[in-house]
């Protein structure tokens, strides 16, 4: 897999690319999820096989998430494979390298995930690489 860097240069591009791919096509939406990227607060990793983008993930670098804040934890924030591209080892491919990336500066990196059916990929894909629930429960249960 081929990755591109988005960091504070190339966010227009990526917009523009990453509506096309992910978010619905959601333009609006697409633009809220760079938001931070200019000022250096979030990193997107575009992964790419044969020129085609099939992957995104964005580490934000100060989550919103207090016991991360907290600790300086970083977040992966998104993370997502085109679906027809799933079940092809994309998602821990972009993983891999996201977490290398990251390791150039942080000790360690947080996830948050969904409980419901919809992100049962994703909870096989974290637990997989390692990733271990905090403990904390359900936020508001």
């Amino acid at each position: 897999m081929d990755i591109r860097i988005i960091e504070r240069e190339g966010v227009d591009e990526a917009i523009d690319e990453a509506q096309r791919a992910f978010f619905s096509g959601d333009r609006a939406e697409v633009e809220r999820h760079f938001q931070g990227h200019r000022e250096g607060n979030s990193t997107t990793l575009l992964g790419y096989q044969g020129g085609e983008l099939v992957g995104i993930l964005t580490i934000r670098w100060q989550s919103n998430y207090p016991p991360f804040r907290e600790h300086g934890v970083p977040l992966i924030h998104y993370i997502e494979i085109k679906w027809e591209r799933r079940g092809q080892g994309l998602g821990s491919e972009l993983m891999e390298r996201a977490e290398r990336f990251a390791s150039a500066r942080v000790r360690k990196l947080g996830i948050c995930v969904g409980i419901f059916d919809a992100y049962g990929p994703a909870q096989r894909l974290y637990i997989k690489r390692g990733f271990i629930p905090d403990g904390r429960g359900v936020p508001g249960s």
